[in-house]
């Protein structure tokens, strides 16, 4: 315990221990066994990996490179590569940030407020229960393709077949008791299903190098150039690619929700989630390359593409090693969707917003088991009965919505100052330095005599704006800046998505025009706004760099997939969001921890301002009434859950 205050004293949490060692009324009744922290950045690295090689490039790589981007597949998964690790860089800045489980849920927490957070952790949930129930589908389907169909025809001879428009046109019981059995195996603790995930994406990287060595002496250059050529569809076919090829690189979140159970969160996820990244790019480039050199695109098998690629070359041993990547790809990938299910509920649990019986930890294997059972029989359950084709768009909708508000998040964050978000800056450093911490550096001072460390505030050179955005506090002006910018991306988006045919050439249409130079001039005003204020300089293990424009771009991206995405998924999310907001009113609200007088989210919220001021987090103050309560509360003597003897006499 000694060694977690020392930690979040070097990462500026000064303010933070305090308020996080106070009881919440949940806490009291569930969190008496705390989530055990014993994984390495080794293990969360091969979590992160194993979530996100599966299916995919088994699976994904010779459809896209069949159908869509054909040689060229290799640029969309760079470009999908990238497009991932801009969210992947704002997920390790707030891994360093806020160690705590619950990934996106807890970002917006302690970024926008109580709804917003629940919007997300509810859209994750069912994320990953979709995620989980799609790969057991898919590793059943795989099992029963190697005996030739037998299991399917087996199950409709005797069961029969079923008929309607969501559900599967059989009942699938061996995916059914395969995301059962996986269950199993994450109850018996976290190091332990660390262990069997570590060593199935091990076999599973092994089987790529296997596909990428050996493949390659059967590569001939020349089916580049067959067909159509490298880029058989152009652009739009690469971009195409790479709008499908993004859903593989889907999973380094689960990174995130370890943050409780990591050794070292602050250092371990943002290296963990770098790491991933770039072995899973890689990987994904180099197979994809390899496939479409040992056949032409055009005669690759979507349903097959690795075995097949062998088989024509004659190595059809080779089908043998490929299942077994396959089997075990899809099993660490099973496994990373329900690892993060349950810690998601959990954290949504522990603040009250679901029933506080699920955030109970058993003192065994320090896991929250009834979460766990209760979410692995529910994605079961989906994968008995649902056709998981018709489903597997809508769990896009939630990622990207989550990718969105973080990277939101840490531009909003950047621009508030430090003292508001009871982070210490610098320049508020003590001049005893704490072990490990970077030095303090001088705080240079503006033309009015504010220091330049403490954020949020309009630059010296950008005074001629005073006029447009009037006297504000410090961040607000940034904040609606980021929404401006997201609402702007959206109805762009929306523009080229339905309305390309009108600016296209050589007859654009006038309105078009003029809308699109409307659209674009407030996205480039909304970017100005941002650069003309001031970042603070709050010192992190990581940080997002190039900060507004990496995670700016990175919102572009997350908002014109989510406009290309299939308007009965918009119906469907609509559904259930209805019922999350139902399970918000009825329950959460009235049963949020947010209501009591301190919240271990509360680290992050404004102190009082002077009435009449508008203050961060006031979406937040609207929806739940509390960040007052919080900060007037701030001082009040309650019962920590730590008890101070634990600490020690140098922790005082």
């Amino acid at each position: 315990m000694t060694g977690l205050r020392q930690r979040l004293l070097v990462e500026g949490w000064s303010g933070t221990w305090n308020r996080m060692s106070r009881t919440k009324k949940v806490a009291t009744d569930v969190m008496e066994t705390p989530l055990n922290r014993c994984l390495s950045t080794l293990d969360i690295t091969l979590l992160g990996i194993g979530h996100m090689v599966g299916a995919g490039i088994y699976v994904l790589t010779g459809t896209v490179a069949k159908d869509t981007a054909g040689p060229a597949i290799i640029l969309s998964f760079l470009l999908a590569g990238f497009a991932s690790l801009l969210s992947a860089l704002c997920y390790a800045e707030f891994g360093a940030r806020v160690p705590k489980a619950g990934s996106a849920y807890v970002y917006t927490y302690v970024t926008i407020g109580e709804f917003w957070a629940f919007v997300i952790g509810w859209n994750i949930v069912l994320e990953h229960m979709i995620g989980a129930a799609s790969v057991a589908r898919a590793w059943s389907g795989y099992v029963d393709s190697l005996f030739d169909g037998a299991l399917s025809n087996a199950t409709m001879t005797h069961i029969g077949v079923l008929h309607a428009g969501l559900l599967a046109p059989y009942p699938d019981f061996l995916a059914f008791a395969v995301t059962l059995a996986y269950c199993g195996f994450l109850t018996m603790g976290v190091k332990g299903s660390a262990y069997f995930n570590s060593v199935f994406t091990l076999i599973n990287l092994c089987v790529m190098a296997f596909v990428i060595v050996v493949g390659m002496t059967y590569a001939d250059i020349a089916n580049w150039s067959a067909g159509d050529g490298f880029m058989a569809y152009g652009v739009s076919g690469v971009i195409s690619g790479a709008a499908t090829c993004f859903y593989a690189f889907v999973g380094f979140d689960s990174i995130a929700t370890a943050g409780e159970e990591a050794k070292n969160p602050a250092r371990s996820i943002p290296r963990a989630t770098l790491v991933s990244m770039s072995v899973v790019t890689v990987g994904y480039v180099l197979v994809g390359g390899t496939l479409t050199l040992m056949v032409p695109y055009y005669n690759l098998n979507p349903a097959a593409a690795l075995p097949d690629a062998f088989a024509v070359h004659g190595a059809n041993w080779a089908k043998y090693v490929v299942s077994v990547g396959a089997l075990c790809g899809m099993t660490t990938t099973l496994f990373g969707s329900l690892f993060s299910l349950p810690r998601c509920v959990y954290a949504m649990a522990v603040d009250g917003l679901l029933f506080s019986w699920l955030a109970r930890v058993s003192d065994k294997t320090k896991v929250p088991i009834i979460t766990l059972m209760l979410c692995g029989f529910f994605s079961a359950l989906i994968a008995l009965l649902f056709d998981i084709e018709k489903l597997v768009e809508f769990m896009s909708i939630g990622t990207l919505m989550a990718y969105t508000i973080v990277s939101a998040s840490v531009i909003i964050l950047r621009y508030q100052p430090a003292s508001r978000c009871n982070i210490k800056s610098p320049s508020h450093k003590q001049a005893t330095p704490t072990p490990g911490a970077l030095p303090t550096p001088t705080t240079p001072m503006d033309d009015l005599g504010k220091a330049d460390g403490e954020g949020g505030e309009l630059r010296s050179s950008c005074r001629w704006l005073l006029p447009l955005v009037g006297q504000r506090e410090e961040g607000v002006v940034v904040t609606w800046a980021v929404v401006i910018f997201t609402m702007s991306s959206s109805a762009l988006s929306c523009l080229w998505q339905f309305g390309g045919n009108f600016l296209a050439l050589p007859y654009p249409s006038a309105w078009a025009i003029i809308l699109a130079v409307l659209i674009t001039f407030l996205l480039i005003f909304s970017v100005v706004l941002i650069v003309a204020h001031r970042q603070n300089h709050i010192i992190l293990s990581f940080s997002v760099p190039l900060v507004p424009l990496v995670p700016l771009v990175s919102i572009f991206f997350n908002v014109a997939l989510m406009v290309h995405l299939n308007p009965m998924t918009w119906i469907r999310f609509v559904v259930w969001m209805v019922i999350g907001l139902l399970v918000y009113f009825i329950y959460g609200q009235h049963h949020s921890c947010e209501a009591e007088p301190v919240s271990s989210y509360s680290t992050l919220l404004t102190e009082p301002t002077p009435a009449g001021n508008t203050v961060f987090g006031s979406v937040q103050h609207t929806l739940s009434h509390v960040t007052a309560k919080i900060a007037s509360a701030a001082t009040e003597d309650k019962k920590p859950i730590v008890d101070q003897e634990e600490l020690g006499d140098n922790d005082l």
